[in-house]
């Protein structure tokens, strides 16, 4: 059994997104392989993940200080992973402040005597921006279309669709000492020259950054987060219109119970054999053009080539139009949705509530 870690200094892995890239994947993973993790002297963080982000958020050092004296107590390396780190570090506090979240967290954990390794993984615009599309409609939390979904992304200001990596991580360059490493996402992929002894399966690459030898043997767990499939999509944009024009409006309760049965639809109906790729050329070439020269300076910087040498542009066609007899498939699955959706008398109950305030206040 290897031995656990000794030393003054604590040893931390931050494991930060981007957003769609398997994380979710990965941290189930971890979970499930907490002990065989232990052995090897890392201590995977679950049920603090959520305070420790929201502790950023509020330039709080406690829970991390906390976190900092229990790996130094069991001489272990703890393994934080949250996705939407990418997008918090990259934060200024406020407008008078240039300083981001992340210059303020790792200063603070320098002091506190902290070896910080960062992991980060990177997917090219077109691709996420179709996958977190796709993720937000099946959760029934937007009804957009997925070009003015690109266009919030495009904008300068920081939120949870944006995906320019040297905007989200552009920080990093002021934190020589700290240890990053960026691997390339996506199925069409070439890898870096300096990664071509890496696995290529993300959560293969974040053990492999902890120097744990191949031979160990990682309980494996079903993909999570899958996409449900084009029709799935078009089924739940048009329901949600349709909700819509009936004056209902869905509370997270009833959103989470409509996505359960969507997502219940499309596994009945094999709708996952066909994914939804909602860009046609034009928004790819849009897309494409407007983060072209932050996207090379990236991969320059961190890969040392041109970032379509590892993002092969792979072909676009024109969105398809379903079918008649897909349509009415369509029709047949919001029907089946809606009824279950209100057989449940807390959530009918919940639905009545908020289109009667709404009423109220119209």
């Amino acid at each position: 059994m290897p031995t656990l870690r000794q030393g003054l200094d604590v040893q931390l892995i931050l494991h930060i997104g981007m957003h769609k890239t398997a994380s979710t994947t990965i941290q189930k993973r971890l979970k499930a392989n907490t002990r065989l993790l232990q052995s090897y002297g890392y201590l995977y963080i679950a049920k603090e993940r959520k305070t420790l982000l929201k502790a950023v958020l509020q330039k709080n050092f406690k829970p991390w200080r906390e976190l900092i004296q229990y790996a130094r107590k069991t001489a272990s390396t703890p393994i934080v992973s949250h996705e939407a780190l990418s997008h918090v570090l990259c934060r200024e506090p406020s407008a008078t402040n240039s300083r981001c979240l992340g210059d303020w967290l790792l200063r603070k954990l320098s002091k506190a005597g902290v070896n910080v390794m960062i992991i980060g993984f990177v997917r090219d615009q077109p691709s996420y921006l179709n996958s977190h599309y796709t993720q937000h409609v099946k959760r029934f939390a937007t009804a957009k279309s997925l070009e003015a979904y690109a266009a919030r992304a495009m904008r300068t200001s920081i939120h949870r669709s944006s995906c320019d990596p040297e905007q989200l991580f552009g920080w990093l360059m002021h934190h020589a000492s700290v240890r990053t490493v960026f691997f390339p996402y996506g199925r069409s992929i070439a890898q870096p020259a300096a990664q071509h002894r890496h696995p290529t399966e993300p959560f293969a690459q974040l053990i492999h950054c902890l120097k744990i030898p191949d031979s160990a043997h990682f309980q494996r767990i079903d993909n999570v987060n899958a996409q449900p499939g084009d029709l799935a999509i078009r089924t739940a944009l048009q329901l949600r219109l349709e909700l819509k024009r009936d004056g209902i409006r869905l509370d997270k309760t009833a959103k989470q119970r409509a996505r359960a049965l969507l997502c219940k639809e499309a596994e009945q109906r094999n709708w996952a054999q066909t994914p939804y790729m909602g860009l046609n050329p034009e928004l790819n070439r849009r897309i494409r053009d407007h983060f072209s020269a932050a996207n090379n300076r990236f991969a320059q910087r961190i890969w040392g080539c041109q970032w379509d040498e590892i993002f092969t542009p792979g072909p676009s066609a024109e969105a398809r139009s379903p079918i008649d007899a897909e349509k009415d498939d369509i029709d047949q699955a919001i029907r089946r949705i809606r009824r279950k959706l209100f057989q449940s008398r807390p959530l009918r109950d919940a639905i009545r509530n908020v289109m009667a305030a709404s009423r109220f206040f119209q």
